[in-house]
């Protein structure tokens, strides 16, 4: 069963990556801006496992605002909290748009911004 752009969409801005990786393009780029471009497939997988890796870690609580889909792009925008072992919170808000040609996920641009006071 195929899967729509914007459920491979919210999946991943869910951290349920691996339902994702049928879908991306060989050649996808995911930009996570001001932090690093990841180029390829293998290379936004490898770091995927490394989120999920820390997903697993800490208790996390994602939180969907809005969703904003046309024919090849989609827009998430959302909020997540990550609490550790020791009862720390830290707080994201983030919106990702994802470019699709076809069924391939072609692009993703992720804004993060940390949430926590200072």
């Amino acid at each position: 069963m195929s899967l729509t752009h914007q459920q491979i969409a919210a999946a991943f801005s869910s951290g349920k990556f691996d339902i994702t990786y049928p879908y991306l393009a060989d050649e996808a780029q995911w930009n996570i801006i001001g932090e690093k471009i990841l180029q390829g497939k293998e290379n936004i997988i490898a770091f995927c496992t490394q989120t999920a890796n820390y997903f697993a870690s800490v208790n996390t609580v994602f939180t969907v605002s809005n969703i904003v889909a046309g024919d090849t792009a989609v827009a998430i925008d959302g909020t997540a909290v990550f609490i550790s072992q020791a009862g720390k919170k830290t707080g994201v808000s983030s919106c990702d748009v994802y470019c699709f040609a076809g069924e391939k996920l072609m692009q993703i641009n992720s804004y993060c911004i940390n949430t926590n006071p200072k």
